[in-house]
């Protein structure tokens, strides 16, 4: 895969992740949803993955400090 799990990120220390790596973990779903949603053959699954897209952009920038 192309990204570590949350639990390999925080390391054994259970250290929390900074708003910098929230934001670049949000950023990098998103886009990822987005990806696969321009890849679907099914129209109702390329709706539900740009639905989620869109509904962790606006939880993403509710968090916003």
């Amino acid at each position: 895969m192309e990204h570590e799990t949350l639990a390999a990120q925080a390391g054994s220390t259970g250290v929390r992740a900074t708003a910098a790596e929230r934001q670049a973990r949000a950023e990098w779903l998103i886009a990822e949803f987005r990806r696969r949603a321009a890849a679907c053959d099914d129209p109702r699954e390329e709706a539900n993955l740009l639905r989620s897209a869109d509904s962790l952009v606006r939880l993403a920038t509710a968090y916003q400090p």
